[in-house]
C-alpha cells in the first residue's frame, strides 16, 4: 500500500500524494511508458530509496522497517545483483544472510525451480548467457522463499520457452504457495497470459486499474499511456467494430482460434 507517497529525484519530482494498494495473492503487473513511475514504484517497494513524505506498507509491516527477507526483487539487469564466483555461493548468499537453515537443500531445490540442473552450480555466472544469468538471479531470490515477489523486465534475455516457462513458475508461485508478485514489463503480450490486474501509469499516476482484460482491452486508455493493446484483444475489439461480434478476450491464441471458429459456424 502506498500512503500519501511523494518522491523526488532532485529536481524530478515523481509522485505528488500517491496513494495505491497492492493486492495480496496475485499477480500484479504495473505497466506504463517510460518515466511514469514504474521502477520507482519498485524501489520503494523494496525499501532501496525512502519516501520523502508518507509511507509504503506491504502486509502488515512498513518497508521503512527493513524486514527484507519477506521481499524478493529480480532486477532488470541481473548482472548488477550477482557478485559471487559461482552459482552455488550465489545462491547461498542470501540464505546466510537470513539465517536459513538447510541452505544445500534449499539452494538445489530453486535452481531446478527455475529450469537450470544441478550442474549449473559449478559454474561462474558472469560466463552465462544473459538469459541464464536471470534465471540464477531468480533462484537465488527464491531460494529464502520470499512473501512478496518483485520482478523488474523479467523477459529480456529470454527466448520463447523461458518466457512459457517462467509463466509456469510464477503462476505455481501464486497458486501453491500464495506468493504475492508484482511485475514491472514492457512485454505486455507476455503480461496478458497469466496476471490477474493491472496498474497503467501516467506521470506519477495510476492512470487505470483493474482486471487485465477491462485495462489491456481499453484502446483510448492505453493509447494515451503510450502502449499498444495486446494482439489478441486488438483482435477482439477489431472483430466487434468491424462485424458487431463480440467474441470475448482470450489470453492465449488457441483460445481465441476456437471462439472465431465457434462464431464463424453461425
Amino acid at each position: 500500500m502506498f500512503n500519501d507517497v511523494s518522491f523526488s529525484y532532485v529536481d524530478n519530482n515523481i509522485f505528488n500524494n500517491f496513494s495505491c494498494k497492492i493486492n495480496s495473492n496475485l499477480i500484479s503487473a504495473i505497466v506504463g511508458a517510460s518515466g511514469s513511475g514504474k521502477s520507482t514504484m519498485l524501489d520503494l517497494m523494496d525499501g532501496l530509496i525512502s519516501c520523502d513524505r508518507g509511507y509504503v506498507k506491504i502486509g502488515s509491516y512498513n518497508v521503512s522497517d527493513k524486514v527484507r527477507k519477506n521481499i524478493g526483487y529480480l532486477f532488470q539487469f541481473p548482472e548488477e545483483q550477482i557478485f559471487n564466483s559461482s552459482v552455488y555461493m550465489e545462491i547461498e548468499f542470501g540464505l546466510k544472510c537470513f539465517n536459513c537453515s538447510d541452505i544445500d537443500e534449499k539452494i538445489r531445490k530453486s535452481i531446478k525451480l527455475v529450469g537450470l540442473d544441478e550442474s549449473y552450480l559449478s559454474l561462474n555466472p558472469y560466463k552465462l548467457s544473459h538469459g541464464d544469468m536471470r534465471k540464477v538471479a531468480l533462484a537465488s531470490v527464491l531460494a529464502y522463499d520470499p512473501d512478496i515477489l518483485i520482478l523488474d523486465e523479467p523477459t529480456v534475455g529470454l527466448d520463447n520457452k523461458s518466457k512459457n516457462d517462467l509463466i509456469k513458475l510464477l503462476k505455481s508461485l501464486k497458486n501453491e504457495y500464495g506468493k504475492t508478485i508484482i511485475i514491472v514489463s514492457h512485454d505486455i503480450n507476455f503480461l496478458l497470459k497469466f496476471v490477474d490486474y493491472v496498474y497503467l501509469m501516467k506521470d506519477g499516476r495510476i492512470y487505470l486499474e483493474g482486471n487485465k482484460f477491462d485495462v489491456f482491452s481499453n484502446e483510448d486508455a492505453m493509447n494515451t499511456c503510450g502502449l499498444i493493446v495486446p494482439n489478441l484483444l486488438h483482435f477482439s475489439n477489431l472483430v466487434f467494430e468491424k462485424k458487431g461480434i463480440k467474441i470475448g478476450y482470450r489470453d492465449e491464441i488457441n483460445d481465441l482460434i476456437k471462439d472465431v471458429y465457434r462464431y464463424a459456424k453461425w
